[in-house]
């Protein structure tokens, strides 16, 4: 007998049909999951899973209330990032409705789900895949980066006002960053700090740091258009000033052992893992004590997966000794920043803004020294 995969997929009438049942099971069966809910999923796996075509809305999502059924289906194979046809996913629902202990599992689940898929994605060599598992298709994926673009390194860019466009019409940084960037700027250079920017862009953290006249100060660039500005704005013969022209990738053997106190990272059209790869580098270029931060442009079209990226990035840096802290930040966009633009890399109103602590290596002295540098602070904002 032939035996295809259509063969094991319910139709809708069956899908509907279960999505009926389990909505008059979480109000005849709150605390736990019949029978009749369990034996179908059982015999049929997939409708654990299966959405209603015209809404998007999966058994995951009609459960976002409800704990008990929640466990059930994520232990069941349900996806967690499935997506309604408003864009949400079972977590968005549960945020929205108040329910906290729903949100927690789901970001516990998810969290782990996209580690692993991390690791799967590493041990397969890296290539010919996302690593991102809140990509759930070509609509409604949600990048890790404002964009990834792997060959943005031989395109062209051109500096238009305030903002820096490349030749798809894509920001790769724009003017109403900058009060983030003074923030980033005061959390990675407190005074006597010696520090390093990696990605330049319009130079406006760069700026701001000079300003707080560092004791030394590191630019690492690799687009050739960005150079070209950079050597005509007379960076390259600042005083105190190291410009390393190349991929991190490729120059950050360069930088001495415990050299930097701070490091901020904004790359533009690299990926999550190429994020992860640079973290791995910081225990060996940064002091004990030095704060790390990036711009935190994770997950920027959903909050919820916003958070899950969060979240796996804090336990990554966490695995390399640092103590991780997303202080949240208001800050509102304007539509009208975004004229010209071929896409939006912001749509919420609130930034969190990750302050990294490198702890202290075991043999260092135990006393109250902070090599003359003060201790970052940054409250909750508003702009």
């Amino acid at each position: 007998a032939n035996c295809g995969l259509n063969d094991m997929l319910p139709d809708q009438t069956q899908v509907l049909k279960f999505h009926s049942e389990l909505k008059d099971a979480l109000v005849a069966s709150p605390t736990s999951v019949p029978a009749s809910i369990t034996s179908k999923v059982s015999s049929m796996p997939i409708l654990a899973s299966a959405a209603d075509e015209s809404s998007g809305l999966t058994p995951l999502i009609l459960s976002s209330k409800n704990a008990a059924y929640t466990a059930y289906l994520l232990a069941s194979g349900a996806p967690w990032n499935a997506l309604d046809r408003a864009g949400k996913c079972a977590g968005n629902h549960a945020s929205e409705a108040g329910c906290q202990e729903v949100v927690d599992l789901l970001v516990s689940h998810a969290t782990r789900s996209e580690m692993l898929l991390g690791q799967v994605f590493r041990n397969l060599g890296g290539k010919n895949a996302n690593p991102s598992v809140v990509d759930v298709g070509e609509d409604t994926s949600a990048p890790l980066q404002k964009c990834t673009k792997g060959d943005y390194l031989g395109r062209s860019v051109r500096y238009e006002g305030d903002v820096l466009l490349d030749d798809d019409d894509d920001a790769v940084m724009m003017e109403w960053e900058r009060p983030l960037m003074a923030l980033h700027a005061e959390v990675i250079c407190p005074r006597g700090s010696r520090v390093m920017n990696v990605g330049f862009g319009m130079g406006i953290i760069d700026g701001i740091l000079s300003s707080k006249e560092p004791k030394h100060h590191t630019i690492v660039e690799a687009h050739p258009g960005v150079l070209k500005k950079m050597r005509e704005d007379g960076w390259m013969d600042r005083p105190g000033v190291t410009v390393l022209e190349g991929r991190w990738q490729d120059v950050m053997s360069r930088v001495p052992d415990g050299s930097l106190d701070g490091v901020f990272f904004d790359t533009y059209g690299e990926n999550h893992t190429d994020l992860e790869d640079f973290h791995a580098i910081l225990p060996r270029v940064m002091s004990a004590g030095g704060t790390y931060s990036f711009f935190n442009g994770l997950c920027p079209d959903n909050i919820f997966f916003h958070g899950v990226a969060c979240n796996v990035v804090k336990l990554g840096l966490e695995g390399l000794g640092f103590e991780v802290e997303f202080a949240p930040c208001e800050i509102k966009v304007d539509d009208g920043d975004w004229v010209g633009v071929r896409r939006k890399y912001w749509h919420f109103d609130q930034y969190f803004l990750p302050i990294c602590k490198l702890g202290k290596a075991k043999n260092d002295d135990d006393d109250d020294r902070d090599d003359e540098r003060e201790k970052p602070s940054v409250k909750r904002q508003k702009f």
